[in-house]
């Protein structure tokens, strides 16, 4: 699947929800094999500014692109089309359908068969465990396995853009560790990566990273840059320069 993959660009994006404003003026470039990491407690506008990409809800203002398409407001159906994929918070499979009838759904964009097939014989290369598999039900799997079956689902529809919504959510440690690789290696293909986590450990995997704290970035830089940096640990713990809690937004 590796290929010329295009970047995606976020401008001043806003997004309010009423009168409650959950993402405010956020900004970043997302580079093909890179990942760009969103961190921040909960409340903080990550997974609002993942969905605002997506599609999932209009942004108020501010400007999203992949290469020099303008994407910004349009329905997710068409967001996918312009190969910008959600990898949803809690995996989101559909435990009724075998594993690859959950892959083929990821497909569904992809309306060439032979492309569909080359990619779906991919995936199972990349995750032998789902070419395993591949007639149990998809609600059989473990967490883990979920995991990668919703990562292998969002690489069916041949993405230049991957957005991934707190992946290591409910995971034991040891295969947080085997998801983050994952992220690795599939950034490795080409593919840029937007990443929501409440994991800080994501920070080793990230070239750019963005703290948020009631929808705003309130520190970026590189993930050497930040490690250990206390600031990133004030913000997750939403608590203000001045020693004081922070109100959490509405909306994560």
């Amino acid at each position: 699947m590796a290929r010329n993959t295009r970047q995606l660009e976020v401008r001043d994006l806003t997004v309010r929800y009423g009168r409650l404003t959950a993402v405010e003026s956020v900004s970043f470039t997302a580079v093909p094999g890179t990942i760009e990491l969103l961190l921040g407690a909960n409340g903080a506008g990550k997974s609002s500014t993942l969905k605002a990409i997506a599609g999932v809800v209009r942004p108020a203002s501010g400007q999203v692109r992949i290469g020099d398409q303008d994407i910004t407001g349009k329905p997710a159906w068409r967001v996918v089309r312009s190969k910008v994929v959600l990898v949803p918070e809690g995996r989101r499979i559909v435990q009724s359908l075998s594993v690859e009838e959950n892959l083929l759904l990821g497909g569904y964009s992809n309306t060439e068969a032979s492309s569909r097939d080359s990619i779906l014989a991919d995936v199972y290369d990349l995750f032998p465990i789902l070419a395993d598999r591949r007639r149990s039900a998809g609600g059989l799997l473990s967490g883990g396995e979920q995991q990668m079956l919703a990562f292998g689902r969002a690489l069916m529809a041949d993405p230049d853009v991957i957005l991934m919504d707190e992946p290591s959510m409910g995971l034991a440690p040891v295969m947080v560790d085997k998801v983050f690789e994952t992220v690795r290696e599939i950034a490795l293909r080409g593919i840029a990566i937007v990443m929501v986590e409440q994991n800080a450990a994501a920070m080793e995997l990230a070239s750019g990273v963005h703290v948020l704290e009631q929808g705003r970035e309130v520190l970026g830089g590189t993930g050497a840059e930040l490690r250990g940096d206390p600031r990133v640990a004030s913000a997750f713990l939403g608590v203000s320069d001045s020693g004081g809690a922070s109100a959490a937004a509405p909306a994560s």
